[in-house]
C-alpha cells in the first residue's frame, strides 16, 4: 500500500486496493463475516462467508472506478490506539473500505458519468466522523478528478443512522423502493440518495 498527496483527508489516507496485499486479506474477513456490517452494508442474503466470496468482494472492489482501503493517518491512529488502551500496530491502521462503481463502470455507460459510492467502517471506528469524512473525501475525488456528474449511495429504512448522515452531508432523496430488503422477519425500503456536481460545488462554495 502506498500514499499519495491527493489521497490524503484529516484524519485518513485513501490507498488503492490491491487484491494481493496481505492487510487487506486480513482485514475483508473481519467485516465480511460480522453480521451487523452485513446487515447495514449489503444486500446479500446473511450466511458464513467462503474464500470464494472474500475473493470476490476483493476483485470486485480493485475492478471498482475507485476502490479505496481506509487507513487511518499514524497520528490519529495512534490516538485510537490509545483510546483503546493498545499500543498501535505495525503497517496501516485499515478501518474499512470504499468504492465507486462497484466492479467498475462499463465503457457503454461512462457518458452518464454516474457512479454508486459503497462503503463499510469497521464497528470499532463507527461513530467517530471517519466515515463522514471518507464520504467527504469521496465525493471530493468524484467531482474534481473523477469526472462526475452525479453520485449516489443507498441505504435500509432500518438503517437510520446513515440515512440522517446522508441526509445531513447534503445528499438528496432521490427515490424510494418500498419493501424491497426483507431482514429479520420485517420488510423495510430502500432509500436512494444523491448529489450532482451542481450541489456539490454549491456546498463547497464553488458557486
Amino acid at each position: 500500500m502506498s500514499m499519495s498527496p491527493s489521497a490524503v483527508s484529516s484524519n485518513e489516507t485513501m490507498d488503492s486496493i490491491d487484491e494481493a496485499d496481505e492487510h487487506i486479506k486480513a482485514f475483508i474477513p473481519k467485516v465480511e463475516s460480522d453480521p451487523v456490517i452485513q446487515a447495514l452494508s449489503s444486500p446479500d442474503l446473511m450466511r458464513p462467508k467462503g474464500k470464494k466470496d472474500l475473493d470476490r468482494y476483493a476483485e470486485q472492489q480493485a475492478k471498482a472506478f475507485l476502490g479505496v482501503a481506509i487507513c487511518l493517518l499514524p497520528a490519529e491512529e495512534a490516538k485510537h490506539a490509545a483510546s483503546e488502551g493498545e499500543s498501535g500496530t505495525k503497517g496501516p491502521t485499515i478501518i474499512g473500505t470504499m468504492c465507486l462503481g462497484w466492479g467498475g463502470i462499463a465503457p457503454a455507460m461512462a457518458h452518464h458519468r454516474t457512479a454508486a459510492i459503497g462503503i463499510t467502517l469497521g464497528s470499532d471506528y463507527w461513530n467517530k466522523r471517519y466515515g463522514r469524512e471518507a464520504i467527504n473525501w469521496v465525493l471530493d475525488w468524484g467531482f474534481k478528478h473523477g469526472g462526475l456528474h452525479t453520485i449516489n449511495l443507498a441505504t435500509y429504512s432500518y438503517n437510520e443512522h446513515a440515512a440522517h448522515l446522508y441526509q445531513d452531508m447534503g445528499f438528496r432523496l432521490e427515490g424510494r423502493k418500498k419493501e424491497v430488503a426483507w431482514f429479520n422477519r420485517k420488510w423495510y425500503d430502500e432509500l436512494w440518495y444523491g448529489m450532482t456536481e451542481h450541489e456539490w460545488e454549491k456546498l463547497r462554495g464553488y458557486s
